[in-house]
């Protein structure tokens, strides 16, 4: 990494520790504001049930929504192909909060997939779509290395499906004139990061989806809110190369996430992410931007070393 881009980077550090205490803060009134919301006017406007997948893995980001949306008494539809994990969450959440859970194992990259979903939520009024899930691929390919199938299989989960999902339940919402639907995107989809190309091409999508949709629904009463977190710990020993003080908890992305919801069109969640992606997206050179990440994502995948 080149002299002015650690510099650059420090500075981002700095910055971000310095906000840390104030974002910590801005949490903490979150919560309050949550725990105060007189006659749960969330529920009203995004309930009564919320539709979140990826939501199985009990340390991922789809379960701590599915938990601060159980918390404010939504009934809950959790989406996910790990089928025994699935139900565990389900059976957590309706013993803590005293909630309806449906979890339907699924294979959202399934071209088919809504014939299986519609039938097991059209009893129900979906006021909140959390569009979660991902693919990536086990290894770390370069663009032109991965297969042509796993290129495909990625767009069917991570944009097809995100597109099918949103326009499927949105168009009811439109017709109601509330609701609100989350797109989890990343960090990646704001940067192009070398070596998970796809993904990030795929976030890009996601991010570009969410922010039109916001503008396009802005009058209809639906919120819309794509969010962009960074590294979180939800990836075990899979982040063990890249700088700890980077990576973020899942919890509080979650309620950031949610908070942000009626004002759209896009969420950088915490303090570190913040400051990194306001370096990378407004301070640094595109050129540089792409090689800066390219050098940071070698580094962190450890392929190879890279130059000072």
């Amino acid at each position: 990494m080149s002299k002015s881009a650690k510099t650059l980077f420090i500075g981002g550090v700095l910055a971000g520790t310095a906000a840390g205490l104030l974002w910590q803060r801005a949490q903490d009134q979150r919560r309050l504001a949550e725990a105060s919301d007189p006659g749960n006017r969330f529920l009203r406007q995004y309930g009564p049930w919320a539709l979140v997948t990826g939501a199985a893995r009990a340390e991922g980001l789809g379960y701590s929504f599915a938990r601060h949306l159980a918390g404010r008494n939504f009934n809950l539809v959790l989406v996910d192909i790990r089928g025994d994990e699935l139900a565990a969450r389900a059976a957590e959440l309706e013993a803590k909060y005293l909630v309806k859970v449906r979890p339907i194992t699924l294979d959202l990259g399934r071209a088919d997939f809504l014939d299986e979903l519609l039938p097991q939520t059209a009893d129900i009024t979906v006021g909140m779509v959390v569009c979660n899930h991902m693919a990536t691929p086990k290894e770390t390919p370069t663009i032109m290395e991965m297969d042509l199938a796993t290129h495909h299989a990625l767009l069917n989960i991570n944009a097809r499906a995100y597109t099918t999902l949103i326009h499927t339940y949105g168009r009811p919402m439109i017709a109601r004139g509330r609701g609100g639907i989350v797109i989890i995107s990343s960090g990646a989809g704001l940067q192009t990061t070398p070596y998970t190309g796809a993904y990030s091409a795929n976030k890009a999508y996601q991010r570009a989806l969410g922010e039109a949709l916001w503008y396009e629904l802005r009058e209809s009463g639906v919120d819309v809110l794509v969010a962009a977190p960074g590294l979180m710990d939800t990836q075990g020993a899979g982040l063990a190369g890249y700088p700890q003080w980077m990576i973020t908890p899942a919890d509080p992305v979650a309620v950031e996430t949610l908070a942000a919801l009626r004002r759209g069109p896009l969420v950088i969640p915490g303090p570190v992410n913040k400051a990194l992606m306001f370096i990378q997206t407004r301070l640094l050179p595109r050129r540089l931007a792409v090689e800066v990440a390219g050098q940071f994502m070698a580094a962190g995948l450890g392929k190879g070393q890279t130059g000072g």
